[in-house]
């Protein structure tokens, strides 16, 4: 577990989460890469969200890459019984790292989707 961002067209997720398969020889070939939102306060779930000059957007959450489909099968149906019900917002930073604006999603949905 760590800090982990990426760049993507569009800062919102219906899941509560991201994931994103790609493949590295470093990492034994075929691996996910797993944003999770961040813990806040009060328990307040949240990510990082930083607009791009090219109009992508780079988020920011707790990172995890996952090497096997299994334990991605089992950190995803536990990661969705977590966020389940959960409004999931986003804090939209500067350059410096400062907090500009503040949106947030509605709860969590506790269904399957193909995400992997």
């Amino acid at each position: 577990m760590g800090k982990g961002s990426f760049q993507q067209k569009t800062y919102r997720t219906n899941q509560g989460f991201f994931s994103l398969k790609d493949y590295d020889p470093n990492y034994g070939g075929v691996f996910w890469f797993v944003i999770e939102p961040l813990h806040g306060w009060e328990d307040k779930r949240f990510f990082y969200v930083k607009q791009l000059p090219n109009g992508e957007y780079e988020i920011t959450g707790e990172g995890y890459v996952i090497t096997k489909s299994e334990r991605l099968t089992k950190h995803l149906a536990a990661l969705r019984k977590e966020l389940a019900g959960v409004i999931i917002y986003y804090y939209f930073i500067d350059d410096d790292g400062k907090v500009v604006r503040e949106e947030s999603s509605p709860a969590i949905l506790n269904r399957r989707q193909n995400d992997v």
